[in-house]
Parts: structure tokens; sequence; C-alpha cells
């Protein structure tokens, strides 16, 4: 089986999730079906943009190790890694794979110390910055926008309470 079928497979499976998501929330009452709905809404939309896009493309574009791209490892690593597959010997990819691991908790520690908003600004700004992906002042507008976004849409518009995180009594006496 091809790659571009397996890849087929998985998003027309996530599509399917989605779909039943929607069904399953239209029998829930108006407030019950505020996340649901939404969130599914735009998992379907992104997913036939996937389709569209992994179907117009060639398949040599599609190919993309989304392990260095998080740890943020260089061209020439990536290079090395491949040939010492190709070469039969036995590749170590246990290093990056404990980083992306140590990024993803560091997110999960930080939104219950802080809560989700405070913990998206610090961690998307620390990220921007730290892996160079943006100078300093484009990493700080990113953030801002990112978080800002974020509080919009769950705060505003979907009405969500959020959680203040376990630092929130030594933060409620400055209030």
């Amino acid at each position: 089986m091809s790659r571009r079928t397996q890849e087929n497979i998985i998003a027309l499976a996530l599509l399917g999730i989605f779909i039943g998501v929607i069904v399953m929330s239209l029998g829930y009452g108006p407030r019950a079906r505020m996340i649901p709905l939404p969130l599914a809404t735009l998992g379907i939309i992104l997913i036939v943009i996937q389709l569209i896009w992994q179907n117009l493309r060639s398949t040599d574009e599609l190919q993309m190790d989304m392990l260095s791209m998080l740890t943020r490892q260089a061209e020439g690593a990536s290079a090395a890694s491949q040939r010492s597959e190709e070469g039969g010997k036995p590749n170590s990819t246990w290093r990056r794979e404990v980083m992306a691991l140590a990024i993803v908790a560091a997110l999960v520690a930080l939104i219950l110390l802080m809560g989700p908003i405070p913990a998206v600004f610090v961690f998307a700004g620390g990220y921007f910055v730290l892996s160079r992906h943006y100078s300093w002042f484009a990493g700080l507008v990113y953030t801002i926008a990112f978080t800002l976004a974020i509080y919009l849409l769950f705060v505003v518009a979907l009405e969500v309470q959020l959680y203040y995180g376990l630092l929130e009594p030594l933060v409620e006496r400055y209030r």
C-alpha cells in the first residue's frame, strides 16, 4: 500500500470521526454542543483541505519528518539519519523522541501550574525565541496574536470557564 493511500485512509477515518461528532452533538442541548460542533466543523474543513492538498501534490513534497521539525534538527542530521537507515545501522532517534516528549510535558506542566492562557503565552513565546524560528520581536508579536486568538475563541466566543492553575491562590492575593 502506498504512502498516499495510507494517508488518505487516515484522513477519511478522521473525517468519519468528525462527522460522527457532529451527528452526535446535534442531539445535545444548545449549550452542550457549543464545544463539539465548532471543533468538529473546523476539523472537517481542515481534513478536506488536507485531502485536497495531499492528492494534488507529488508524493516527494509529502515526505516530512515531524519529529525533526519539532526538535529543530539540522538538515545534515536528518540526511545522516537517513543514510544510517539505508546502511543497515540502527537509527538512534531516542534523543529526539525524549526532546519532543519533554516539550509536550513542559506545556502540560505550564497549563497545570498557570492555566491555559498564560501557559500558551509562555510556551509559544519561549518556543519561538529559543528555537530561533523568529526574532524576539516577531516571536513576541506572534505569541501575543496566538494567545489572543485562543482567548477570543474559548473565553469570548465559546464562553468556556478556564482552569486557573495551581498557582491561582498566590495570584489571587494581588487582584
